[in-house]
C-alpha cells in the first residue's frame, strides 16, 4: 500500500484548524473524501470469479437470482450493494466490496477498494502504482479474485508522483518496461525469479563496466540462471618461451627481544644503528635450538638502506602505540661462492655446514654434464692388440659419443731411473706430422710382449655426461683387463640451494664453510671393498656408497683430505689407490638480508608440462577464453554476445555437470519401535542399520534356488566371520531368458502387364515407406479427371513421372495408366513429392512470440 505520508488524506484533520474539525466535522469529511478522490486510481479487470446465488423458479429457465435492494446505507440518499446477490454460507469466494483492501499475488501491492463498478469491469482504489499488468487480484476480506487488466492514476496525483517516475524503485510498472527497453535491451526477458529487476536497472552500470571480465561473466549468469560459472582462458596453457613464473623472496631473521614481531606484518621496521628500514609482507616461527625465530619476509621494493647482522630493530603495532616491538638481527648463509666446482657429484649427496650457528641445510640443486676425458687402466689384462674396441654402456648417464681404442699394448720405453710409471720416451715434434692419428709414445714391437694393455687413445669423448660410463673391451684374444671411465666436467657442482637458513651464523667460526663428499675413482684394488663401513688409512672417513662396476666410491666426514694415488685402508683390511678425485669447493657469506633461492610457481613454460599446448589459430590462443556453466550454449549464447562478449575475441562453452541431490528426510517413516523418542529420523535410521534386503539375482538353471520368502527384510547378521546374510545358493529375483521365435517370410513378387501385353515379374519395389502411386490417385482425386484444380498437379509433370526400382523392363516408363490403373501397380513407389506445408511453433530465445508487456512473465517488480 502505498505510504500514509504521501497522502494529504490522512492527515487531513492536523492540518485543518480545531475549530473547523469540532464545529464542520461534515465540511471535514467533505474535504477527505476530496483528497481521497484526488488521490484515488482506477484498475481494469477481468475474469472476475463469478460468485454462487440463490436462483429463482421460472416456467422458461432463465437464470434469475434472488437479490437485495440494498444491505446498508451509504448517505442519507445513497444505498449500497443495491441488486447484490444472496450468496451461500458454503461460498468460498464473495463479491468486492467497498472498504475493502485488494493485493496483488504477483507484487503484493495493496490498495483500498473506493468505489466497486464491476458492472463496467472496474475498481476504484486508492492509488497503488505497484500493482502489475495482468496479475490476479484476491479480496482480503470477500476472497474475490479478478485479474488486472490497467492501471489508471488519477491525473492530478499522477502529477505529484511524476517526478517518481524517474526512480526504479518508485516507477509504475509501465514505465517501468520503457526502461527495461532502454537499459536492458541486450539482456533477455525473462530473467532468473530471484532477480529484483528495479534493483538491477539501478545497478545496471556497474554490470556493464564489467563488460569482458571474469567477475561480468558471473554477474551474467547469476541473473539468467542464479549459476556460478567459470572463466578459463586457454591462453594460461599455451607454451611460451621464457615464459615461466620463478619466484623469490627478501627474507630477514630475527630473534624478539619486546613484544611480538607477528604484530608487525604491515608495518615498517627500523635498524637502530644502519638507519634502514623496511615494510614486512609476511612472516613465520621456527625453533631453533633453544631460541625461536622469526622470519621476516621483505616487500623487495622497500628496502631502504643495508641492515647490519646483529643490529637491533623495531617497529609498532600501530601508529598509536607508545612502545616498540624489538628484536636483534641474526646472521644467516647468503651468497655461496664456487672455489672449485669438483667433479663426481650427484644432486642426492648431503652437503655438510661448518661454522658458528646452527640449523642451515644445504643441497647441491644442479650439476655439470660433460664428455669422458681420461680412461683410468686398473688391470692391464693380457692377449690384447692395437686397435681393440672400447665399449662404453651409457645407460643412466644421459650421454652418448664416446669412442676409444686400445692404443698401446706390451709398455713402453723409459729411462731406467725413471720411478714415474707414467714416463715415456717419445719422439721428436716432426716426427708423426701428417699421420692419420696423433701421437709421440716409442712402442715395442708386435709380439715382444703379453699383450697387456699400455695406454688407450680417446677419438672423442662424447658429451652430455653426468654420471659415469661402464666400459668393457671388444678383444679376438684378449682378457682380464679393467678401464674406468673419468670426465673432469661430469657431475661438476653448477647451484647449491640453501634449504633451510639456520641462525646465529655471525659467531665465531665465521664465515660457515660448506663440506662436500669425497667422490673417487680407485685402482689396484686388494680384498674386497665393503658398501658400508670406514676408512681407517690414511684418514678417517665413512664409506657413503660403493659402485662395483664403475669402481666408484663416495665417503663423507672426513677428517682432513685424500688425494691422488694415496692408498686407503679399509676397515675390513681391504685395500686400494685413489686413481681420480676432485673435492668441491664453497664458501658462503652471512648476510642480514638475503633472497631464497626461489622456486618456480606454476608450470608455466616447461616442456615436460603435460597439459602445456602450442599455441594455434583459435582455442589456443591470447584471445580466447571458456564459459563453464551447468546450462546449454544455447540458452544464453545470443544474450551473452550482445551483452558481455568483447569484440575480437573467441569464446566457446561448456557445459558443467552437477549433481543435485535431497537429503531430506520424510515423515512419517516406518521402522522399528526402540524406546527412543525422534522426529522421524530415528525410524530411518532403525531401517538403514537393523534391516536389509536381498536383491541376489540368479536364473532357474544356474544351481541357486529361490529363497521362500524373497521379498521380507532380513536381520544383520553382526558375527564377523560370516560374510553373506542370507544362505549360499539362493537368489531373490530371477532371470528368465525369453524364447526364441522364427518368423518366415517370402518375398513378395507379382506379375504387371506392360503397354505390349507382356507379363513382367516385379520382384522389388515393394517393401518401400513412401508415397505409392495410390496415394497419388487419392490427392489428384483420380488423374483422369479435373475437379481438383487446387491440387497443384498438372498433366506435364504427371507425365514426366517415370517407373524405378524394380530391374526389369518397366524401368524408365511413363506409370500413368499403367500402374495408376492396377491393383499391383498403385502399390509400387513413386518419386512424385506432393505439395506440403511444415508449421511448427516454438518458444525461442530470440523470437518476439513472447513480448515483454503481454504475459504473466513480466521484467517488472515490486516491493510489498
Amino acid at each position: 500500500m502505498a505510504k500514509f505520508n504521501e497522502k494529504l488524506s490522512t492527515i487531513l484533520n492536523q492540518q485543518l484548524p480545531e475549530y473547523v474539525v469540532a464545529d464542520h466535522p461534515k465540511f471535514a469529511e467533505f474535504l477527505k473524501v476530496y483528497y481521497q478522490l484526488l488521490e484515488s486510481a482506477e484498475i481494469k479487470v477481468t475474469s472476475v470469479q463469478t460468485t454462487v446465488g440463490i436462483l429463482l423458479e421460472t416456467e422458461t429457465g432463465q437464470a434469475n437470482n434472488l437479490v437485495l435492494n440494498a444491505t446498508r446505507i451509504d448517505t442519507a440518499r445513497t444505498t449500497l450493494d443495491g441488486g447484490d446477490k444472496i450468496l451461500y454460507e458454503e461460498s468460498e469466494f464473495g463479491k468486492f466490496t467497498r472498504g475493502e483492501t485488494v493485493k496483488g499475488q504477483t507484487s503484493n501491492a495493496e490498495a483500498v477498494i473506493l468505489v466497486e463498478d464491476l458492472s463496467n469491469g472496474r475498481l476504484i482504489i486508492s492509488a497503488q502504482d505497484k500493482f502489475i499488468s495482468g496479475e490476479l487480484i484476491v479480496g482480503q476480506t470477500s476472497n474475490a479474485t479478478a485479474s488486472l487488466n490497467g492501471y489508471t492514476p488519477n491525473p492530478v496525483n499522477n502529477i505529484v508522483d511524476l517526478v517518481n517516475f524517474r526512480d526504479p524503485d518508485k516507477v509504475v510498472s509501465y514505465f517501468l518496461t520503457q526502461m527495461r527497453d532502454e537499459f536492458l535491451t541486450t539482456l533477455p526477458e525473462t530473467l532468473n525469479e530471484d532477480v529484483d529487476k528495479r534493483q538491477l536497472i539501478k545497478n545496471i552500470k556497474s554490470f556493464y563496466r564489467s563488460k569482458g571480465t571474469q567477475r561480468g561473466h558471473e554477474l551474467f549468469f547469476r541473473l539468467l540462471f542464479n549459476e556460478k560459472s567459470e572463466t578459463f582462458y586457454p591462453r594460461e596453457q599455451i607454451l611460451k618461451a621464457s615464459d615461466g613464473q620463478f619466484d623469490s623472496q627478501q627474507i630477514l631473521r630475527v630473534i624478539a627481544r619486546v613484544g611480538d614481531p607477528a604484530q608487525l606484518i604491515g608495518r615498517t621496521i627500523t635498524g637502530k644503528n644502519s638507519n634502514a628500514t623496511a615494510i614486512i609482507e609476511n612472516l613465520q616461527k621456527f625453533q631453533i635450538g633453544t631460541d625461536e625465530v622469526t622470519e621476516l619476509v621483505l616487500g623487495s621494493t622497500n628496502i631502504q638502506g643495508t641492515f647490519q647482522v646483529g643490529e637491533e630493530v623495531q617497529g609498532t603495532a600501530s601508529d598509536t602505540d607508545d612502545y616498540f616491538v624489538k628484536a636483534d638481527i641474526s646472521g644467516i648463509p647468503g651468497e655461496k661462492i664456487i672455489l672449485n666446482d669438483g667433479a663426481l657429484y650427484s644432486t642426492k649427496d648431503t652437503v655438510r655446514v661448518v661454522g658458528g650457528g646452527e640449523g642451515a641445510l644445504f643441497q647441491i640443486s644442479e650439476i655439470g654434464s660433460g664428455p669422458i676425458t681420461e680412461l683410468v687402466v686398473d688391470n692391464v689384462g693380457v692377449g690384447y692388440a692395437i686397435g681393440d674396441t672400447i665399449n662404453f654402456d651409457n645407460t643412466g648417464t644421459q650421454g652418448q659419443g664416446a669412442e676409444a681404442f686400445v692404443k698401446i699394448v706390451n709398455g713402453g720405453f723409459l729411462r731406467e731411473d725413471d720411478a714415474d710409471e707414467e714416463d715415456r720416451i717419445i719422439l721428436e715434434d716432426e716426427t708423426g706430422n701428417g699421420d692419420k692419428y696423433e701421437g709421440n709414445v716409442i712402442v715395442q714391437e708386435s709380439g715382444t710382449g703379453v699383450g697387456d694393455i699400455t695406454d688407450i687413445f680417446l677419438i672423442s669423448g662424447g658429451l652430455g655426461y653426468e654420471t659415469l660410463p661402464t666400459v668393457s673391451i671388444t678383444s679376438s684374444g684378449g682378457a682380464n683387463a679393467i678401464l674406468r671411465a673419468f670426465g673432469v666436467g661430469i657431475g661438476r657442482v653448477l647451484n647449491v640451494a640453501t634449504i633451510e637458513h639456520g641462525k646465529s651464523y655471525e659467531l665465531s667460526p665465521t664465515p660457515p664453510t660448506l663440506k662436500f663428499g669425497n667422490n673417487m675413482i680407485l685402482k689396484n684394488i686388494t680384498g674386497t671393498i665393503p658398501a658400508s663401513g670406514q676408512i681407517i688409512s690414511p684418514k678417517v672417513s665413512t664409506i657413503q656408497s660403493w659402485d662395483t662396476s664403475r669402481s666408484f666410491l663416495k665417503t663423507t666426514d672426513v677428517s682432513g683430505g685424500f688425494g691422488i694415488n694415496d692408498t686407503l685402508t679399509f676397515d675390513n683390511g681391504a685395500t686400494a689407490k685413489i686413481a681420480k678425485i676432485d673435492i668441491a669447493d664453497v664458501t658462503v657469506q652471512v648476510a642480514s638480508v638475503v633472497p631464497t633461492d626461489g622456486v618456480y610457481i606454476s608450470e608455466r613454460g616447461k616442456l615436460s608440462e603435460t597439459t602445456m599446448r602450442i599455441q594455434d589459430s583459435l582455442y589456443y590462443q591470447d584471445f580466447s577464453y571458456v564459459l563453464k556453466v551447468g546450462q546449454s550454449i544455447d540458452l544464453w549464447r545470443d544474450a551473452f554476445k550482445k551483452t558481455m562478449h568483447t569484440t575480437g575475441f573467441y569464446f566457446t562453452g561448456q557445459v558443467e555437470v552437477t549433481t543435485r541431490l535431497s537429503a531430506k528426510t520424510r515423515t512419517p517413516v516406518i521402522g522399528r519401535v526402540s524406546g527412543a523418542s525422534d522426529k522421524g529420523a530415528m525410524g530411518l535410521v532403525n531401517t538403514l542399520f537393523s534391516t536389509i534386503f536381498g536383491r541376489r539375482l540368479g536364473t532357474v538353471d544356474d544351481g541357486t534356488s529361490l529363497r521362500p520368502k524373497p521379498h521380507e527384510a532380513g536381520q544383520i547378521d553382526s558375527n564377523t566371520d560370516t560374510v553373506d546374510h542370507f544362505a549360499s545358493n539362493t537368489r531373490d529375483l530371477t532371470l528368465f531368458r525369453p524364447g526364441i521365435e522364427y518368423d518366415i517370410q517370402g518375398r513378395i513378387r507379382r506379375t504387371i502387364v506392360d503397354r505390349n501385353g507382356v507379363p513382367v515379374r516385379v520382384n522389388s519395389s515393394h517393401a518401400y515407406v513412401g508415397p505409392r502411386y495410390a496415394q497419388l490417385d487419392k490427392h489428384a482425386n483420380t488423374i483422369f479427371g479435373t475437379s481438383n484444380t487446387g491440387s497443384g498437379i498438372t498433366i506435364q509433370r504427371l507425365n514426366e513421372l517415370k517407373i524405378f526400382g524394380t530391374r526389369t523392363s518397366l524401368d524408365g516408363t511413363n506409370p500413368i495408366f499403367l500402374l495408376t490403373s492396377s491393383e499391383i501397380g498403385r502399390l509400387m513407389k513413386m518419386n512424385f513429392a506432393f505439395p506440403s506445408e511444415l508449421a511448427f511453433n516454438a518458444d525461442l530465445f530470440s523470437n518476439t512470440l513472447i513480448k515483454f508487456d503481454n504475459t504473466n512473465k513480466t521484467f517488472d517488480d515490486t516491493i510489498a
